[in-house]
């Protein structure tokens, strides 16, 4: 890649005061990412020159395509890890045309002295994908994340700085009912929505962030059952959607039948596009729901999970808001449900992450040495 100046580079020129007519707007932190990897303008002059006149109103469509080839929560991370490096580049006096493309040796030492100054391998694992990921972008055909140097320093980091995981304890059915016995109260919407909020997430497996982003429009309530669109997931990279069904047990801990009590409390429209779970305002002497269309915090669902499970165990500290999902699929994969619907119902894209959620029983985990004919 050789950079022409503009004034010896008139299709550049033309190319850079071209208004596109289709009104594609790039923003701001994307132009950010496109200026750090790609610096001026003209550094792809002398692919601009000999590209034809018909298809020079498309090269703007490329940096917000290629910054969408990611989550933006993952491309603005890799941007930031990047920003990182070459902060460290320049303050060690390497040149900038060794900054982007890197020189594996560099990244190297690099790496290594992240390990020294880190306490978890994630920095030093989000640094390698980062530069892995812009070099991808720039259409480097030596990555230096190829070389077996990088590599074998990467894997070195996360062996040394590997700790014991400490996975959060499941929440049990007895505990969705012990907390449901002291909380409900008719009318009382306060109670309520963290009864709705916990239910619907044991019920049908779900992260924090795809209960916290549940709309009214998103659900349907039938005789038999509710339907519930999941808008946007971790595992849905494409966008799809999937809807969740939970079934009427015709009972007081009923899902939908709690569900169906919240929303009629909350006065929320069953056509409309608020979120249901919102930040509540007291008045007077009942609580309603914020005006503000604004789902509520992760922070703050946490609040509410500690405030109604504190009181029925020891240690609330041994259990967050992943263990209403864990707690689900523990009670469901003991109960010998068939693997693919249980795998379905929770949105799992492989074996290893289902399991992960499941604490077997001391019964099935007595099953095997009972088995053994000793």
């Amino acid at each position: 890649m050789v950079w022409i100046p503009r004034t010896e580079n008139e299709r550049a020129d033309y190319l850079s005061r071209i208004i596109d007519s289709d009104d594609w707007a790039i923003s701001e932190f994307v132009f950010q990412i496109v200026e750090s990897l790609w610096g001026p303008h003209e550094a792809f002059a002398g692919e601009l020159q000999n590209l034809p006149v018909s298809l020079l109103s498309k090269v703007n469509l490329l940096p917000e395509l290629l910054s969408e080839s990611r989550a933006a929560s993952t491309t603005k991370g890799y941007y930031q890890s990047f920003l990182r490096w070459k902060k460290w580049a320049i303050l060690n006096g390497i040149e900038n045309c060794d900054i982007l493309p890197a020189k594996a040796f560099h990244v190297a030492i690099y790496l290594a002295s992240l390990t020294q100054s880190s306490n978890t391998a994630s920095p030093v694992v989000q640094a390698f994908y980062s530069l892995k990921w812009i070099h991808s972008l720039i259409g480097s055909l030596c990555s230096p994340t190829d070389s077996s140097l990088v590599i074998n320093v990467l894997e070195s980091a996360k062996r040394s700085l590997a700790t014991p995981t400490n996975k959060k304890e499941p929440i049990s059915v007895e505990l969705l009912h012990k907390m449901y016995d002291a909380m409900f109260s008719f009318g009382n919407l306060y109670n309520q929505h963290i009864i709705c909020a916990c239910f619907t997430t044991f019920a049908v497996f779900l992260r924090v962030s795809e209960m916290l982003n549940i709309r009214s429009s998103d659900i349907v309530i039938l005789e038999c059952y509710v339907s519930i669109l999941i808008q946007h997931s971790k595992t849905d990279v494409y966008r799809d959607g999937n809807s969740v069904l939970i079934a009427r047990t015709h009972s007081n801990k009923c899902p939908v039948k709690n569900m169906e009590l919240y929303l009629q409390w909350a006065d929320i429209s069953c056509d409309s596009d608020e979120f249901i779970f919102r930040n509540l305002t007291k008045c007077k002497d009942a609580y309603v729901l914020r005006k503000e269309n604004t789902p509520l915090s992760y922070s703050r669902m946490r609040e509410l999970f500690i405030e109604a499970f504190k009181p029925f165990v020891h240690n609330i500290k041994r259990y967050g808001l992943h263990s209403l999902r864990s707690g689900g699929a523990s009670v469901c994969a003991n109960l010998g449900l068939p693997d693919r619907l249980f795998k379905r119902h929770g949105r799992w894209r492989s074996e290893t992450a289902k399991d992960g959620y499941v604490k077997d029983s001391l019964e099935d985990l007595l099953i095997v040495s009972k088995n053994l004919g000793l």
